[in-house]
């Protein structure tokens, strides 16, 4: 049984005991960044000339960096490279990666519409299947059509809409968007920005979580190799000097962004730092506050020198405080009840400041569903598509959406048929989704044929997901996508129709 988030899921011990994270490294280092590093969300921090620990230790500190790095680096030689790295590569393109943990259901996220598909659908799965329509109760979930012409192959779960009877079912705000928010009409034109591979994987697949996430984190299948796909990307493209240029997004690395030698880090949160005193609870630094502004006797240099410290400390972490939380632009899930609005808050500021960074990485949900699939699977589907609705919109009010594109996607799909714990078993064929400003969007693949399964009765893989990397890679990155993907396989991604085979819009 895992838990998210206050979701539980029945999963299984290979699920539980594995995630993205880095295991036989330990950090070479640990940064504090200064509250002067976010420069476009500095309110009345003070700018200094240049980084240095004193003027870290003045404006205080939002949080800590754990570095992984072949060499130890000099603090000051950091941001300062961060900060010329802001400058010159402020419009740099920047890639997001949420992972969602433990193999999502992709036919109970992007759900069969033509009459014998969903016969085939709702005959394998009755149990839990999507209707066509309107969603009348929670018990009771129903699909929507995609717009245009992608809408006689398939719908999105309602969960995933915006809406009084989709997401705000599962306690979403008002106001908030979903992925037909960023769907838009489908032509892959302006506002059409999510395009949907409804059945990604590689062939033959591998239903093994421990395997099948490596082969996704290092982007090769047959060519065992210990660096992240991204990883090698930065090796050879990224900088020497800056381990803020990619981050993960946890207590530690991903193997996405795992390197032979450029640094990188991993931040679990911009919380700024505050008292905590054994044995108080509450607010310690209020009380902290309240001692250091107690006026000392005038003969009494050392204690007043004391209490003035305290009470500028307080002032610092306040002020840091609402530095690192800042206002999001976006109508997001509240961050404090969703792991992923918190992830991507973070990850907002991160790409809107001025630190260099390049590559995000995000781990997030519990989509190992063997049992009561719809109870925790559907409450995630409503975070999911608020969350990337949110932060699309964050991204353009801080002026910076047409420089980041997010990839989605699971180690492996679902089985057609379900069980009769009401759930499903590990299946080939799972969601994958590139959101983005540049991104053409739409239904980017031809759907699985469900008449048509493969010899295990399992989802044929209609996109592999190395095409994807390449696309990202080749169109977003500008790079040589066999000199990161050793088992790259020939062709591309394969979109429907006429349409040309390209993640982005035409420039």
């Amino acid at each position: 049984m895992a838990i998210s988030n206050g979701i539980r899921a029945e999963s299984c011990l290979d699920c539980e005991r594995t995630d993205s994270r880095v295991r036989d490294l330990t950090p070479s280092q640990h940064l504090a960044i200064p509250a002067e590093a976010l420069r476009r969300d500095l309110g009345d921090v003070p700018r200094q000339a240049r980084y240095n620990r004193r003027a870290a230790l003045r404006n205080g500190a939002v949080g800590m960096a754990a570095v992984y790095a072949a060499t130890r680096l000099d603090w000051d030689q950091i941001w300062e490279a961060a900060r010329a790295e802001a400058a010159t590569t402020s419009a740099a393109r920047k890639v997001v990666l949420i992972y969602m943990q433990g193999g999502a259901d992709g036919l109970n996220m992007f759900v069969p519409q033509a009459d014998a598909q969903w016969a085939s659908y709702n005959g394998a799965r009755s149990n839990i299947a999507r209707t066509r329509g309107v969603s009348t109760s929670l018990a009771d979930v129903g699909s929507t059509p995609l717009p245009g012409a992608a809408g006689a192959y398939l719908g999105l779960a309602n969960p995933l809409l915006s809406g009084a009877m989709n997401n705000q079912l599962y306690g979403m705000p008002a106001g908030a968007g979903g992925l037909d928010t960023v769907f838009g009409d489908g032509s892959g034109g302006a506002g059409s920005n999510l395009a949907i591979f409804p059945a990604a994987d590689y062939d033959p697949p591998n239903l093994s979580h421990f395997d099948s996430r490596d082969y996704w984190f290092a982007g090769s299948v047959t060519k065992p190799t210990t660096t992240g796909w991204l990883g090698r990307w930065l090796d050879a493209q990224g900088s020497r000097t800056n381990p803020l240029q990619a981050v993960s997004l946890d207590s530690a690395l991903s193997k996405q962004i795992r390197t032979a030698g450029a640094p990188v880090c991993a931040i679990d949160s911009l919380d700024g730092v505050v008292f905590d005193v054994a044995g108080v609870s509450g607010d310690a630094n209020r009380y902290v506050q309240q001692l250091g502004s107690i006026a000392a006797g005038r003969r009494n240099a050392a204690l007043a020198r004391s209490r003035a410290t305290y009470a500028l400390t307080t002032r610092v972490s306040a002020r840091v405080q609402d530095v690192a939380v800042g206002t999001p632009a976006g109508v997001y899930p509240d961050a404090n009840a969703s792991y992923l609005s918190n992830r991507l808050q973070l990850a907002a500021r991160l790409l809107g400041g001025g630190l260099g960074t390049r590559v995000i990485t995000i781990d997030w949900g519990s989509f190992d569903t063997h049992g009561s699939e719809k109870t925790a699977m559907d409450p995630q589907l409503a975070e999911l598509g608020a969350c990337l609705s949110a932060f699309q919109a964050d991204l353009t009010a801080r002026g910076i959406a047409d420089d980041v594109i997010t990839v989605v996607f699971s180690e492996f799909g679902r089985r057609v048929g379900s069980n009769d714990s009401a759930g499903t078993d590990h299946g080939a064929g799972g969601p994958m989704m590139v959101l983005g400003n540049a991104v053409r969007g739409g239904l980017a693949s031809e759907p699985s044929d469900l008449t048509t399964l493969d010899d295990n009765g399992d989802l044929r893989v209609t996109t592999d997901f190395r095409h994807v990397y390449r696309a990202v890679l080749e169109e977003w990155l500008g790079a040589d996508p066999r000199r990161y993907l050793p088992d790259l396989p020939n062709g591309t991604i394969n979109r429907l129709g006429n349409d040309p085979n390209v993640l982005l819009k035409a420039s």
